[in-house]
């Protein structure tokens, strides 16, 4: 069986080569001057998708042949209709321009609508932009195209983010789609100051990784580092931006976040006010906050619109909850199993009545209590939002006062771990 996987992986590694050098190899081929062939060989290396687009139009009366390639799925119809086939189809040439005057260059400043247009000639690199939503359009006769934003990729609007709720601040969330996490916080940060700087990351994904930060005010040593660590990681496929965040951490065993993850715009803004750098990963629903510590992860949305005095009390309960959730059932199992004398003698009486029959000794007691909410609060998230609420309010009661009447369990371990549960739901950090 070991000797079978060992095959397995080298096959894979040996295709997984040969891809790469196939790649290269493509790299270096350039456009040609015929339409056809060029037609046919995006289609080849995009493997002849059905959802991949070809058309040939006859423009400036009728003298010159061109042709289009983009995806159906990711460009909207109208945009390729109305920025491309009919200013290419109305083209007139008595518009001061010759067939033997004509250039890329005066069909790209003088008859292409569109806000972004650019010139390229190397298949891969057209391949790469016709996969992020672009049309391609080619001229018979030139051995350079044109590239046109088309985009329109599937997408949700937004809304309020799922796992950041607050009372008083905006309910508007980040969405999956990076030109619109942006927007969201350059329509906070009116600044020509926030810059921000893209890398391409991913061999086979080809996704994008923005870097934003205000200048003047960031520590350059730590956007330095911040981009030193994406780049080493920019040759892996990763899909979503926790996966980012665990690559560029630096201990990526501790179960402890060290880089901050958030969904809302708003307090991205204000930590990148304070000189932090945001990681926004294209296709990801937050951004990623370095350097982050303790009180980062402390703070709730909530803070910034409360006073001072009401926000300083409710954080300092947040502590109080960490701490609980921390150290109370290991406190509750080393006093009862080991320091009874610690505790006044009517409250060990009153938890050795309660534990009288209860055949685990409190850690095990404690371990499956823990484990079964932890199952019921799986089995919550899971199923869908009534039912899974349902689920776990009902199966929490009836499990606990079944073990407890058992005498599986005690009252005074359900009580103990309750606690717990309630007092780790107040802390707002989420990873």
């Amino acid at each position: 069986m070991l000797s079978w996987f060992k095959k397995k992986i080298s096959k894979n590694k040996t295709g997984a080569s040969t891809l790469h050098k196939l790649t290269d190899k493509i790299k270096n081929i350039c456009i040609s001057k015929s339409i056809d062939r060029n037609i046919c060989s995006l289609k080849s290396f995009l493997n002849n998708s059905p959802d991949i687009i070809d058309r040939k139009i006859n423009y400036f009366g009728s003298k010159l042949d061109a042709g289009i390639v983009f995806i159906d799925s990711l460009v909207d119809g109208n945009m390729v209709e109305e920025y491309i086939i009919k200013p290419l189809i109305a083209a007139d040439p008595v518009k001061g321009l010759s067939v033997s005057e004509l250039s890329i260059e005066a069909i790209k400043s003088s008859i292409l609508y569109g806000c972004s247009i650019e010139e390229m000639n190397a298949i891969y690199e057209i391949s790469l932009e016709i996969l992020s939503g672009k049309t391609f359009l080619c001229i018979e006769g030139f051995d350079m195209g044109l590239l046109i934003d088309t985009a329109s990729f599937p997408k949700r609007s937004i809304k309020e983010p799922r796992t950041e709720s607050t009372v008083k601040g905006p309910s508007e969330g980040f969405v999956e789609n990076m030109k619109d996490n942006l927007g969201l916080i350059r329509k906070r940060l009116k600044t020509p100051n926030l810059c921000f700087d893209l890398i391409e990351t991913g061999k086979t994904t080809h996704s994008n990784t923005a870097i934003l930060y205000l200048k003047g005010r960031v520590n350059t040593e730590i956007l330095q580092e911040v981009k030193k660590r994406i780049k080493s990681v920019k040759d892996y496929d990763i899909v979503h931006i926790e996966q980012l965040a665990h690559l560029i951490s630096d201990r990526s065993f501790t179960i402890f976040p060290l880089i901050h993850w958030t969904e809302r715009p708003d307090k991205a803004v204000s930590f990148i006010l304070e000189g932090n750098v945001g990681i926004l990963y294209d296709n990801s629903r937050g951004i990623l906050l370095a350097p982050t510590n303790i009180s980062t992860l402390m703070q709730s949305p909530d803070d910034y619109y409360e006073h001072w005095l009401f926000g300083t009390v409710i954080t300092f309960i947040r502590y109080i909850s960490l701490i609980i959730s921390t150290f109370l059932p290991a406190i509750y199992i080393a006093l009862t199993s080991f320091h009874p004398e610690m505790l006044p003698t009517a409250l060990v009486i009153s938890m050795s009545g309660a534990r009288l029959g209860v055949p685990l000794p409190p850690f095990f007691e404690a371990l499956l209590m823990v484990v079964t909410l932890e199952i019921l609060h799986e089995a919550g998230l899971r199923l869908p939002k009534v039912v899974g609420q349902t689920v776990a309010i009902v199966g929490g009661l009836v499990i606990g006062q079944a073990a407890v009447h058992a005498g599986i369990i005690g009252p005074f371990m359900v009580t103990i771990i309750s606690v717990t549960a309630i007092s780790s739901f107040t802390i707002p950090a989420t990873v």
